[in-house]
């Protein structure tokens, strides 16, 4: 084919990328997004006047992918490493978690249990053979081998707190993957180091997105693919505009979505549509506010208190300088939960208050009357729940059972948890995969097999 025709469905990093990819290559592209906006769980806003995320993103030293990207891109002045500082809090004290003198100094468990609690996390830096962590589920392996009291108190609140009532069945290879992320990214001197861009996640986008239009990709907002079919060896993407016929098309939606994008073809492989209905998803309700208060001297925050509200607080002007912001101070409130769960129905005005209240119990010199610029968001689908028998029984190939229709989002990153790092990646690889298949005889693709997905490190 001299100009194959290429659809994409979902102008996140890896719609974004994929596009980039097969445009350079010649292809015609058309990126759909249901949305008003690309970037995915990376889209960006303007708060209090600065561009910044609607959900925190960082960037590890370690995330190859996407910083070769940034420099291909000619952004790598626009981004900057800066030293992290984490803290949890339990039992109304805020505790500095940043080395093993921290972690000694962690009264509320025993001097033996901190101990513990650190050879653990040692152990778990050295482990190899992640495998052998996927047949037992994070909570289980943490009361065997960090102890009970140690689990209760640091682990527990935080599976609770990311898994809602999953945090029982998440996988211990899952928290390894973690772990490992962190820990590679440390730097000798200064600790962990975490990148951030000047102007937001939005000047990747921005960067792609012209590119994008540079090359003639159609970037469709506010469009909703309806199905997809394959009809005489072309797919069919219907919408509310109509139908097109692509060569291709890649879907990087969550597993549920494409499913009922495709009904057509469940009798054809119902064990695949099986496994895409399976995996279990948890939304995001995230608020942002902007203060000239400086109320704590730490980036990241583990709020560990049994039933608190939230998960996670975090200032991202503590690890970027408030002299980005004017001066002022940019933090996030964050939650994970279930999609039928109140934070994502109840008015914005009503979860502020609630979360305004426990971040002064938190912070009793916070004083919600100084808020300039505040904003809530709900993000379906945010975070994938990894649990025992998931590479066998839900980790999906990207070919799907109607022709010429791929499927690539962050369910099939395992075992590592989804970031922009890795959906740069798979935009990458969804490209080179779209190309070879174009290059093939008529008889060499009918006589393909679909390739498994395998984990990857």
């Amino acid at each position: 084919m001299s100009t194959p025709s290429i659809g994409i469905i979902g102008g996140g990093i890896t719609g974004l990328v994929a596009a980039y990819r097969l445009a350079n290559a010649g292809a015609r592209v058309t990126v759909f997004e249901s949305g008003s906006e690309v970037g995915g769980l990376a889209a960006g806003f303007t708060l209090a006047g600065h561009p910044v995320e609607k959900a925190y993103h960082f960037l590890y030293k370690t995330d190859a992918h996407i910083l070769s990207l940034v420099d291909e891109l000619g952004l790598t002045d626009k981004l900057t490493f800066h030293p992290s500082s984490v803290s949890t809090y339990y039992d109304g004290v805020l505790y500095p978690m940043m080395s093993p003198t921290d972690l000694i100094r962690f009264t509320p468990i025993s001097l033996a249990d901190r101990i513990r609690a650190g050879v653990t996390v040692l152990y778990l830096q050295r482990v190899k053979n992640w495998r052998k962590l996927s047949t037992i589920t994070a909570l289980e392996w943490l009361r065997k081998n960090a102890g009970r009291r140690v689990t209760d108190v640091i682990w527990e609140p935080l599976l609770r707190g990311k898994f809602d009532r999953y945090y029982d069945k998440v996988t211990m290879s899952w928290l390894w993957g973690r772990v490992k992320q962190r820990v590679d990214s440390r730097d000798p001197k200064i600790g962990e180091a975490l990148g951030y861009f000047d102007g937001g996640f939005r000047v990747i986008t921005d960067a792609l997105m012209k590119r994008l239009a540079e090359r003639g990709v159609d970037v469709r907002l506010d469009t909703r693919v309806s199905s997809l079919r394959n009809d005489g060896g072309q797919v069919v993407v219907a919408t509310g505009s109509g139908e097109e016929r692509f060569d291709r098309v890649l879907a990087t939606v969550p597993s549920n979505v494409l499913a009922a994008m495709m009904p057509a073809y469940e009798d054809r492989d119902p064990a695949y549509f099986r496994k895409l209905r399976s995996i279990d998803y948890l939304d995001a309700c995230v608020q942002v506010f902007a203060t000239p208060q400086k109320i704590t001297p730490y980036y990241w925050h583990n709020v560990n208190t049994p039933n608190a509200p939230f998960v996670v607080f975090l200032s991202l002007s503590n690890l970027v300088g408030a002299e980005k912001f004017g001066g002022l101070n940019i933090y996030y409130i964050g939650d994970y939960v279930p999609a039928e769960h109140e934070y994502m129905s109840m008015d914005p005005a009503d979860l502020k208050r609630r979360w305004y209240a426990e971040l002064k119990t938190i912070f009793p010199e916070f004083d919600p009357g100084q808020v300039v610029d505040d904003a809530v968001f709900r993000l379906r689908n945010a975070q994938h729940i990894v649990d025992i028998g998931f590479e066998e029984n839900k980790l999906l190939p990207y070919q799907t059972p109607c022709p010429g229709v791929l499927m690539c989002n962050f369910s099939q990153i395992y075992p590592m948890d989804r970031g922009t790092n890795y959906a740069v990646r798979d935009g990458n690889e969804m490209a080179d995969r779209i190309l070879a298949d174009l290059a093939r005889s008529p008889a060499e693709a009918a006589a393909a097999r679909p390739e498994p997905v395998v984990a990857r490190i």
